[in-house]
């Protein structure tokens, strides 16, 4: 059949990296050129965002849907493919070297899988701005947040450099969770990670922290397909042995 010649090909694979590896390049100038259109993109979940903005101005974001169609195409060619080869390696024989580069396929499906999932339920809940001693509530997660104290480092050029802030998450009054947020180690609970992002000082003097909070769902689940993909790639460049070939 044409059709599953096409989709299991190897050509089509690397017909569609290319593609994919242009649209992105466009996307790299375009999300410059239009920072109005693409600036908040990374603040929002990508279905909603898209749900937003994503149809606003077709010419902008045309590589966007470039991009979503040659990853979808990427997924299909790698899912036909193995699916193909896999029933042709289990009637003959099986071996751990034959079978690896379809370890690899099936964990580039979990790694898109996986983005598709946070892309879709995940949550982004930015600009949280709380003063020292104050409280704020964290979106719709039912939590208020309190920030009991925020320490800065000066940096060699004498402007803010590394900060931590120590909070404490709320349900009803109740203290459900408390740690300190640093550059780059937020404080994970229920799923949602909360990031420290800027500081500052308040017109009275007060020090405030602005805090993102975050739930991807797929986040664990994109990390094993990762370490997955990884090691099936490390065993594969590793010599053949005769009997593994």
């Amino acid at each position: 059949m044409a059709l599953w010649r096409l989709l299991t090909s190897l050509k089509t694979c690397a017909w569609t990296g290319l593609a994919f590896c242009v649209a992105g390049a466009v996307g790299s100038v375009a999300m410059g050129r239009y920072p109005g259109l693409f600036g908040d993109m990374d603040s929002h979940v990508f279905a909603g965002w898209v749900a937003r903005k994503g149809f606003s101005d077709p010419a902008p974001t045309l590589w966007l849907y470039g991009l979503l169609l040659a990853t979808a195409l990427l997924a299909v060619n790698a899912a036909c493919c193995t699916f193909d080869r896999l029933v042709q390696i289990l009637r003959g024989t099986v071996t751990l070297r034959r079978l690896l580069p379809h370890v690899m396929h099936l964990a580039f499906l979990g790694v898109v899988l996986s983005h598709l999932v946070s892309a879709v339920y995940g949550d982004r809940i930015p600009g949280i701005a709380i003063p020292r001693g104050g409280v704020a509530l964290v979106g719709g997660t039912g939590w208020a947040m309190r920030l009991d104290r925020f320490d800065s480092a000066p940096s060699p050029l004498g402007v803010p450099g590394d900060f931590s802030a120590t909070v404490t998450l709320f349900r009803d009054r109740t203290p459900i969770a408390h740690g300190v947020v640093r550059t780059n180690e937020p404080l994970f609970h229920e799923g949602y990670g909360i990031y420290v992002k800027e500081s500052g000082t308040t017109i009275q003097g007060v020090p405030y922290a602005v805090f993102d909070a975050n739930r991807d769902p797929g986040a664990a689940a994109v990390l094993a397909a990762a370490l997955l993909f990884t090691a099936a790639n490390l065993l594969y460049l590793l010599p053949a042995g005769r009997n593994d070939a």
